[in-house]
């Protein structure tokens, strides 16, 4: 049922594998495109993808009223599995696309020189901090006075 918190934690369980198989995609940024390659020298990536997983299936079987999580069928798990796997061809697709770009000045590097950066002014960084704090505090006062007029 939409709206639901069934409904909610399958958006939310589609989401957080996404995000563990696009790790894959991000371990490497050019061209190449090689997801599993050297694994067997990377631990601590094997590492953080192992308590993610399991860190997701706990909050999402066991979470309950305190993470607003329903917990999955079998068939659920692989269906949200399976959705968040297509981040790895769509990682392959993104590879095809030509990107032109100067090797000089790749990464802000120009030449053996690296090009400063502006430095961060405090009011933008307050601002960049402060602003979705308040939203998310205007937001939830909308909600709540919303539930007390029902």
């Amino acid at each position: 049922e939409d709206g639901s918190t069934h409904h909610f934690t399958i958006i939310f369980n589609a989401f957080v594998f996404c995000q563990v198989f696009n790790e894959f995609n991000a371990r490497e940024i050019g061209d190449l495109f090689d997801p599993l390659r050297s694994m067997d020298k990377s631990p601590m990536f094997l590492l953080v993808i192992f308590f993610t997983v399991v860190s997701q299936y706990l909050i999402v079987e066991y979470g309950g009223n305190f993470t607003q999580t329903y917990p999955l069928t079998f068939q659920e798990w692989r269906i949200t599995a399976s959705l968040g796997a297509i981040s790895i061809p769509m990682g392959f697709v993104m590879r095809l696309i030509p990107v032109s770009e100067d090797p000089e000045s790749f990464a802000g590097i120009v030449g053996d020189d690296v090009v400063p950066r502006p430095k961060a002014s405090f009011l933008g960084t307050l601002l960049a901090v402060l602003v979705p704090v308040l939203a998310a505090l205007v937001y939830q006062l909308t909600y709540e006075i919303e539930e007390l007029k029902h």
